[in-house]
């Protein structure tokens, strides 16, 4: 797991009852966008969902260099 991004919950949409989970930014506290042209935070209707893409996306790409 990483500690670059954060799971949080979000309001859910249209006043649905199912939950939504947006992805947090750790170090600048911004959500995460769908589009880096459009303002919506990407959403996710599944936690596990949510998991699968910080995993995914949150580690640097190889090659890429961090400053710690």
């Amino acid at each position: 797991m990483t500690d670059r991004y954060g799971i949080v919950p979000a309001g859910a949409p249209d006043g649905a009852s199912y939950p939504v989970w947006v992805v947090r930014d750790r170090a600048t506290g911004a959500l995460v966008k769908a589009l880096p042209t459009h303002p919506e935070p990407l959403r996710f209707h599944s936690y596990d969902n949510a998991q699968a893409w910080v995993r995914d996306n949150g580690t640097p790409a190889p090659g890429t260099e961090v400053e710690r």
